[in-house]
């Protein structure tokens, strides 16, 4: 059954700005157990009671959440339920399909019910984002710090606790302690900073979505725009070669197909020559920038001549390459431990999963780009481009934390109020 509402402009604007920023309604025990779950990325790599500190986490946030469930009225939407159902599937798809144990089968449970219980609004996907961004905005400002430290005073500033790391994150011991050697154990050039995050791609991949949805949000106010600059910032001087590119394609996003009243991101806005003339200013400067600032030009070059992306995909190509018939359907193994070299995360889901891990995976992800409003279809997409590089786009927490973000934007479709069309 559906309803049409038609809404004044003014109170689209509003409804995007509750969707996206949330309320304050939530209680106590609410924003300690969203912080606790924005936070299960980073310490994925870290000790933990039940496996690692991450899945730890989300076992103790399931719990208060599955007791929010019996306690509360949920908000069923049909709908957001159906573009998960994908995921779900997934999930057990891995499960008794590939893992056969009693450990991942249990993981794969407690993923299935995190997906159920964002898409029938149990978590506070909004106090989610807000956490997020609150970790994110300290991740950026400890990056400046430790540029300063390192510049004016010579000195690195360590903030990561490697004597509680897993044995299998000592590769980013000497990253962490030194600022400037890389997984592989050479040292880099550059000095390549990333706060509280083991490596400076890991903070991008989490800072990222927040970026989006502070800097393309329905109505732009200096606030916002400042919290993209800071995060922004962050992610630069951080030198992650991906995160500088996705960062100055979101500025452009943003000074190039916004149509300056609610920030509507539409291709068509940037023929106006308002935009058209931004777009020019901006590229003067990046390239003024790019020449000038050394570190910003020893990132950009990273990219430009392939280290970056070739040491990331070459030999996981051939490795794909490799798989026919039964395994490309199906897949290989449920682990990719006696692999040396990294594998993306399509190409880690494809050898492992085979293509129906890779349909029943990309589905949610492609719907949001193409169904999604502005934030989230951005968001989505550069999850896609940036899934045939990194691997921790199909990694299990942070996949989740993708998920969540982007249920946001389901639930901003499902409504249709944004744009005056049909709730469900």
């Amino acid at each position: 059954m559906s309803t049409t509402i038609n809404i004044s402009s003014g109170q689209c604007v509003a409804l995007a700005k509750k969707n996206i920023f949330g309320n304050n309604s939530e209680n106590v025990l609410d924003r300690i157990f969203t912080f606790l779950l924005a936070l299960s990325p980073i310490l994925q790599h870290y000790k933990g009671m039940i496996g690692n500190a991450g899945i730890t986490i989300l076992v103790v946030v399931l719990a208060y959440f599955l007791a929010t469930f019996f306690m509360r009225k949920c908000t069923f939407r049909t709908s957001i339920v159906f573009m998960m159902f994908p995921l779900i599937c997934f999930s057990i798809y891995k499960a008794f399909i590939h893992e056969k144990s009693v450990m991942g089968i249990a993981q794969a449970g407690v993923i299935v019910l995190f997906y159920v219980l964002g898409a029938i609004g149990i978590i506070n996907i909004s106090g989610l984002i807000r956490s997020a961004s609150q970790i994110a905005m300290m991740a950026s400002v400890l990056i400046i710090i430790q540029n300063l430290s390192y510049y004016l005073l010579g000195r690195h500033i360590q903030l990561v606790p490697t004597s509680l790391l897993l044995p299998e994150s000592s590769q980013w011991i000497l990253g962490a302690q030194t600022g400037r050697v890389g997984i592989n154990g050479v040292v880099s050039a550059l000095y390549r900073p990333s706060a509280f995050f083991l490596e400076p791609s890991h903070m991008f991949l989490y800072i990222f979505p927040l970026l989006f949805i502070f800097l393309l949000a329905p109505e732009m106010n200096r606030w916002r725009r400042n919290r993209a600059l800071l995060l922004s910032a962050g992610i630069i001087l951080s030198t992650s070669g991906m995160g500088i590119c996705i960062t100055v394609f979101a500025w452009g996003l943003y000074f190039g197909l916004s149509s300056g009243k609610f920030n509507n991101i539409k291709l068509s806005n940037i023929f106006k020559w308002k935009n058209l003339l931004i777009i020019f200013i901006f590229a003067i400067i990046g390239l003024i920038a790019l020449f000038s600032i050394p570190t910003l030009r020893q990132s950009v070059e990273r990219i430009l001549t392939g280290d970056a992306i070739t040491g990331r995909t070459s030999q996981a190509n051939t490795l794909i390459r490799s798989l026919s018939g039964r395994q490309l359907i199906i897949g290989v193994t449920s682990t990719t431990e006696d692999i040396i070299f990294n594998l993306s995360g399509f190409a880690a889901t494809l050898y492992k999963f085979g293509l129906i891990g890779i349909i029943l995976s990309y589905i949610f992800y492609v719907r949001s780009v193409i169904q999604f409003y502005s934030p989230y279809n951005w968001i989505g997409f550069v999850i896609c481009v940036v899934s045939f590089f990194s691997a921790h786009t199909h990694g299990t927490i942070f996949m989740l934390y993708y998920v969540m973000i982007l249920v946001q934007g389901a639930n901003l479709y499902g409504r249709k109020k944004i744009f005056g069309g049909k709730e469900r």
